[in-house]
């Protein structure tokens, strides 16, 4: 059997596209319901609450999710290699895209597994 890394497949993001996409649009009508007096003016803000609410509740939830599952893909697939072994798997022409830019990023990083999208020294790019 030939030694590779298994896929790297995180979380999807579709709950958290739909959420980014959609919450500007229902700003926008409920905007223009305002100015065409259709709405009062604190029901519009009561909407354009709830919609940054319901982004910032699907956002967090993802980042949750994919720090949930770099964390348990660490456990399962690379903490317990040595450097050298995981080297070898990065290498290794059956190791997905996906999974060797994880690894690579995990041996960079000195075998710390990093929030999603932080740099080494713990800055946000």
């Amino acid at each position: 059997m030939p030694p590779y890394l298994p896929d790297y497949e995180p979380p999807h993001h579709r709950r958290t596209a739909l959420a980014v996409g959609l919450a500007p649009l229902i700003v926008l009508l409920v905007f223009t319901g305002i100015v065409m007096r259709w709405l009062a003016v604190d029901t519009g803000l009561a909407v354009l609450l709830a919609c940054t609410l319901w982004v910032a509740h699907e956002m967090h939830g993802f980042q949750r999710a994919v720090d949930a599952y770099n964390a348990e893909y660490v456990t399962r697939h690379l903490q317990w290699r040595r450097d050298e072994t995981i080297a070898e798997l990065i290498a290794s022409p059956a190791t997905t895209a996906p999974a060797r830019a994880f690894a690579t990023r995990f041996l960079e990083c000195d075998r710390v597994l990093l929030a999603d999208g932080r740099l080494p020294d713990g800055r946000l790019p």
